[in-house]
């Protein structure tokens, strides 16, 4: 009996095994998940701006900058009409036509004549310019024999002396007909700068270079007819009266006529001086010192930005199974 006991697991097991095979079977199965997430975002932008502009008004002498705009002009169309109208006070002895006279001459011939395109002024209104360059251009000193020198001593004044002397070149009519274009050139470009002056009004002008733009623009819309009425009025307040020379040495030319005024035309160009003060030149404009606004204006500006994004996250997971059944 004691030889057996050992053996006595073998065989329950056995047992179990022959009930499994043939009997009831039991199974399961579970599952478990966990999981965990977190997370955290955000979006920012930061600017920060800065802005900054001035601005200043400056003004400018309006003679000047109006008489810069015609002798751009005038540079650019490569005109020098002083010189020739000068010329032509030679040209006929005894019989020079007047300043008016000259300045319609010419109109008339160039009324068809195509215009240039450096420049914004037609032909008739280029010719009406004239006696504004005649007026602006600077001068040292007479450009006519302003000093009678025929006058001969009775001692030489022989058949045989006329004919050996050198021809005398003061021409009293040239002398009297260049003065009479000064002053007349001096009264018309004061009236015209002042029709100008009234065109551009009071607004602010971006630059000198726009200034001169709008100084022509306003020009070339005066009609011709308002510009050859004007240089009329103004030959006629000249042709005449009485004029004066004053030869004292000075250097440049001078001269009064009663009753427009006194004249002087120097490096500066022309000046008229009347009721004892000036009336033209020198910064005036029908005796009133006229500007002009010119704006000047400066701006910064300055923009910084700043943006992120930011973000976590967390996940877990755990899974188990098992199961029971019928056995088979």
């Amino acid at each position: 009996m004691i030889g057996l006991r050992p053996l006595a697991p073998l065989a329950l097991g056995l047992l179990l095994a022959g009930c499994n095979s043939g009997g009831a079977s039991v199974s399961g199965s579970g599952s478990e998940s966990a999981g965990s997430s977190s997370g955290t975002s955000s979006l920012w932008e930061r600017v920060k701006g800065l802005g900054f502009e001035t601005g200043k008004t400056y003004e400018m002498p309006a003679l000047g900058l109006m008489a810069d705009a015609f002798l751009f002009d005038a540079q650019a169309r490569n005109v020098n009409p002083a010189a020739t109208i000068v010329g032509s006070l030679y040209d006929r002895p005894g019989s020079v036509p007047t300043f008016d006279q000259q300045i319609a001459d010419v109109a008339a011939s160039l009324r068809s004549t195509e215009p240039n395109k450096a420049s914004p002024l037609d032909a008739e209104h280029g010719v009406y310019a004239v006696p504004v360059l005649v007026a602006l251009r600077p001068r040292k000193g007479w450009e006519v024999d302003a000093i009678n020198d025929c006058r001969v001593d009775p001692r030489f004044d022989t058949p045989f002396f006329r004919r050996n002397r050198p021809p005398c070149r003061y021409d009293e009519q040239a002398h009297i007909r260049y003065m009479e274009m000064l002053a007349a050139s001096a009264i018309y470009t004061n009236t015209v700068f002042g029709l100008i002056d009234e065109k551009l009004g009071t607004a602010r002008i971006a630059d000198p270079d726009e200034a001169r733009k709008r100084v022509l623009a306003a020009f070339q819309n005066i009609p011709a007819a308002t510009l050859k009425a004007a240089l009329d009025d103004a030959s006629k307040q000249v042709v005449g009266g009485s004029f004066t020379t004053d030869l004292t040495g000075s250097g440049n030319i001078h001269f009064t006529h009663s009753p427009a005024g006194d004249f002087v035309a120097d490096p500066r160009g022309l000046t008229w001086t009347k009721a004892g003060g000036v009336w033209f030149g020198d910064g005036r404009i029908n005796g009133q010192t006229v500007n002009l606004r010119l704006a000047s204006t400066a701006s910064l500006s300055q923009r910084q930005a700043q943006s992120g994004t930011q973000g976590t996250n967390a996940d877990s997971k755990v899974e188990g199974s098992g199961s029971i059944g019928p056995g088979r």
